[in-house]
Formats: C-alpha cells, sequence, structure tokens
C-alpha cells in the first residue's frame, strides 16, 4: 500500500476547506485537498448561497420590469419562465466559479483529489476515488465538510412533493402555491425567487419578526417587499394560539389547527393547501420534530401539497 505523504490534508473544498488549503501552501505547506463533489467549492457554491443569489438576480428583473411601469415604460406582454433555460444559467455560473477554485488551486500547488474520505487511523486518509482507492499520510488534517439539510423525521415524508432547499434551487417546476415554515434569510431569499416565477408565497414564522437577529433596518425593506409580492406573512406564531401545522401525506399540505400544542398557528390556517412548502427554520431538528406529525387529510380543494425543510 502507497501512502502519500503530505504536511496538511484538508476535507472538503467549500469557502472553509479551499481557503485553508491556499494559505497553508502559500505558507509552504504540501497540501492535498479532498473533495466528494465533482466540482469544487462545497454547499456555498453547489447548493446554497451562490445559487440562491444567481435566482434572486435573475428573477429581480421580473419585478423590475413591472416597476418601470410607474415610469412611463411599459412591457407588453407577460414574462415566459423557461425553467430549462434558467437552470442551464444557473449551473453555468457554479461550473465557471467551481472551475475557477480549482485553476487557483492548480496554480498555488495544492493538490485535489476527488473522493470520500475515511480516516483510517490518526495519521492516516483513505480516499475512495473513481479509480480506487488512495491513502494519505498527514501531519495535520482539517476537516471542514460542511453542511446538509436538516429534514425532522416528522416531516420526512417520503414524498417529493416535501423538499430541501437543495431541490428548490434545481427548479423542477413552478408550484401555483408554495408554504415557506420559517422566514430566516433561506426562506425569504427562495420565497422571493418562487414568488417571482409566478408562485402564491405564504411565509409563517414562528417568533415576532422574520430574520430574527439581523438588523431592523435590514429587515424592514425584505417586509415590504413580502408585503406586496408574497401572498402573506404570518409571524409570533409561538405567542398567539393553540394551533399548529400539521403536515399530511396526501394530495394536499394543510394545517390541521386541532389538538396539536407547541408550533402554533392562527386558527385561521385551517385548511390552508399549497402545492409545495417550503420549510425553513432556525429551530433545531429533533425540537421541530415534535412540532409536526402525519394525519389523514381532511381538507378540500384540489391544489397538490408540497414541503420543504432546509438549513444551510
Amino acid at each position: 500500500m502507497t501512502k502519500i505523504e503530505v504536511d496538511i490534508v484538508v476535507i472538503g473544498a467549500g469557502p472553509g476547506g479551499y481557503a485553508a488549503a491556499f494559505y497553508a501552501a502559500d505558507k509552504g505547506r504540501k497540501v492535498v485537498l479532498v473533495e466528494q463533489d465533482n466540482r469544487l467549492g462545497g454547499v456555498c457554491l453547489n447548493r446554497g448561497c451562490i445559487p440562491s443569489k444567481a435566482l434572486l438576480n435573475a428573477t429581480k428583473t421580473i419585478h423590475e420590469a413591472e416597476a418601470s411601469a410607474e415610469r412611463g415604460i411599459e412591457f407588453s406582454s407577460s414574462p415566459k419562465i423557461h425553467l430549462d433555460k434558467l437552470r442551464s444559467w444557473k449551473n453555468g455560473i457554479l461550473e465557471k466559479l467551481g472551475q475557477g477554485i480549482a485553476t487557483v488551486a492548480k496554480a498555488r500547488g495544492v493538490e485535489v483529489m476527488i473522493g470520500r474520505g475515511h480516516f483510517e487511523d490518526s495519521d492516516t486518509l483513505r480516499v475512495e476515488t473513481a479509480t480506487g482507492q488512495k491513502f494519505i499520510k498527514y501531519q495535520k488534517a482539517i476537516i471542514a465538510v460542511g453542511s446538509k439539510p436538516a429534514l425532522p423525521k416528522a416531516f420526512d415524508l417520503g414524498n417529493p412533493r416535501v423538499m430541501t432547499s437543495t431541490e428548490a434551487l434545481e427548479l423542477e417546476d413552478i408550484p401555483q402555491s408554495l408554504l415557506v415554515v420559517g422566514g430566516g434569510y433561506i426562506g425569504m431569499e427562495l420565497g422571493t425567487v418562487y414568488a417571482a416565477l409566478g408562485s402564491k408565497v405564504v411565509v409563517v414564522e414562528a417568533m415576532s419578526s422574520i430574520l430574527m437577529g439581523a438588523d431592523p433596518d435590514l429587515v424592514r425593506p425584505v417586509a415590504r417587499f413580502a408585503e406586496k409580492y408574497f401572498k402573506e406573512v404570518e409571524n409570533k406564531l409561538l405567542e398567539e394560539t393553540d394551533y399548529v401545522l400539521e403536515l399530511k401525506q396526501s394530495n394536499q399540505m394543510s394545517s390541521d389547527c386541532k389538538n396539536i400544542k407547541n408550533l402554533k398557528f392562527p386558527i385561521y390556517y385551517d385548511n390552508l393547501s399549497s402545492e409545495k412548502i417550503l420549510t425553513m427554520d432556525w429551530m433545531e431538528g429533533e425540537h421541530l420534530s415534535e412540532f409536526a406529525k402525519t394525519n389523514q387529510d381532511s381538507s378540500k380543494g384540489d391544489q397538490i401539497g408540497q414541503a420543504l425543510w432546509d438549513f444551510y
């Protein structure tokens, strides 16, 4: 068994991992950067911040076109959304940025190894690559593996209507309605994208405000935008009633609003249905799992429900 001997192995090629690898290489260390995805950049570039911001930038033009009517410039027809082209454009941005990181790694003398790493012992990493196993003997290891969407068991219905942000960023379709559970920045960003594309977006937030923890001066313009373009934004749900969102394994998602405690929703959300639900909340998954359960659908309507849950 031949081992590649290095000073430092970095596991994970996201913003934390590749920055650490580049810095170490600049200091004269021999570095190997291990990444399981084919494209470098980690969650931020591939399934988080960058695709989200790209879609925000693209869909912003729709609102700008609408606002231009106030300045005397009107467009004769509604925009036509070609999801395949939009998705391809977004993916093209990610590919260029990923290639840029790989180019910098090569210029810095950082060896990139694509594969999944497993610690064999305190100074050996086994990497499962497409061409077989490779072994790295290191002096120091930096673990920067990033994050993944958290889907509490109570929301894991085995149904494609229940999504994480990863699926939402793929833009498989534009739901007629989208319920966003959690008014943090991820929920507000993706809610904004889907609202621009034509979904009727409802945001529900347990706390007293959306974007909790952010400067109020920054929250206000987002809240004004949501008030104008979202169907509804409801917060303070932990303070007002004894009702909770209930996800249903059926053709609809609705809030049953009966005999549930802890995470509370106003009673007028009874029979709320959404084609998709984007659930983004600051609470940890194991806590949220106490707040939801499945039941038989008793609501009316012909919309197909879908749920989306996520943390970056």
